[in-house]
């Protein structure tokens, strides 16, 4: 089967050693979805194609690409915008290193989803913009929004079972993973974790957000531990074992450490 040459808008998830000189790098385009490339030489001093391949960059990519192969080959890219500036902390780091893990974790090779493409270009530039309160609410809207580019949209606002509206559900409901959404108090218990209903009405209000704007988004909330386990638990459901995120493993850890003794 021949060979076709794709030029792709791309944002690098992942790239990694492969020789002395090469990089093998796993790109998310914005027309075929998620690519592996080798890019020959790419380490070498004088390499055509320069700082265009770190994490986050967003690229104009040239592969020949073989359907019958796994590994590609890159032959050029141009970078077009630098990777976002999350050097400001530790947490904005490993949210954006999150968002592309995410992305690498749940996704196949060759299904593009322009959607999918924005959401994740959205939230990388965003990390960079957000007040310090805003940091995760923005991560959790990437997540919501991910999961509804994928097909797998949560429902926040009635009872997945019942239908019964959760708002008037009282002051705690469930949500499920393997359900798809929130429980009302009757349906809930043995069936999902308990939710407190300002929780919920917070992932509702992140979910109903059209667009993301720093005006618009709200600073997360001071209890975050079961938002966080909630939309955890579901993106794992449905990405499986393997869809478990080393960047917010690595995150949890610093924030234990810098608990009080």
């Amino acid at each position: 089967m021949p060979r076709t040459i794709v030029k792709t808008r791309a944002i690098v998830l992942r790239t990694m050693r492969m020789g002395e000189t090469s990089s093998l790098v796993t790109l998310y385009a914005q027309e075929c979805g998620k690519l592996k490339a080798m890019a020959r030489g790419a380490r070498k001093p004088k390499s055509r194609f320069g700082a265009a391949l770190g994490l986050m960059t967003e690229i104009q990519a040239v592969c020949y690409v073989k359907e019958t192969r796994e590994l590609q080959t890159m032959s050029e890219c141009t970078l077009l915008k630098p990777a976002p500036d999350l050097s400001q902390s530790l947490e904005r780091l490993s949210f954006g290193s999150a968002a592309c893990e995410l992305v690498d974790r749940l996704t196949i090779e060759g299904e593009g989803n322009p959607r999918l493409y924005q959401c994740l270009s959205g939230v990388l530039h965003g990390l960079a913009e957000v007040e310090p309160e805003q940091v995760e609410s923005l991560f959790w809207y990437f997540q919501l929004r991910a999961a509804a580019a994928l097909g797998y949209r949560p429902q926040l606002s009635q009872c997945i079972t019942c239908q019964r509206e959760l708002e008037l559900a009282g002051p705690s409901s469930w949500f499920s993973a393997a359900l798809g959404g929130g429980l009302c108090a009757a349906c809930g218990p043995g069936n999902g974790v308990r939710l407190a209903q300002p929780s919920l009405r917070f992932l509702a209000a992140l979910q109903g957000l059209r667009t993301y704007s720093k005006e618009a988004l709200p600073q997360a909330p001071a209890q975050r531990g079961e938002i966080r386990m909630a939309l955890r638990s579901f993106l794992e459901y449905h990405g499986g074992e393997h869809s478990r995120l080393k960047s917010l493993d690595f995150l949890d850890g610093l924030n234990k450490a810098a608990l009080p003794a």
